[in-house]
């Protein structure tokens, strides 16, 4: 199979920071989500044990938004590198 041009390369690249940076925006509405939940378990309803859990997955779902807006942040730099040494 032939090598992607550099067009295509930086086309496909564009194509998936699109989509990431879209799972970001998801995974930012769920963090928002998660602590409202987290809050209203443990301060309005009072179970602890849950809240804790809906804590864990908080943390869960930050560490991920952390990662994917790193590898936007690489993945771009990368394709601006490609894209550059093409010019």
């Amino acid at each position: 199979m032939a090598q992607p041009t550099t067009e295509e390369l930086v086309k496909g690249m564009t194509t998936h920071i699109s989509q990431f940076k879209e799972m970001s925006h998801r995974a930012k509405g769920r963090i928002e989500k998660l602590a409202e939940l987290s809050l209203v378990i443990e301060d309005e309803l009072k179970q602890k044990e849950y809240a804790d859990r809906v804590s864990e997955l908080f943390g869960i779902a930050t560490s991920f938004e952390e990662k994917i807006d790193s590898l936007i942040h690489d993945y771009e730099i990368e394709r601006n590198r490609i894209q550059n040494e093409e010019m």
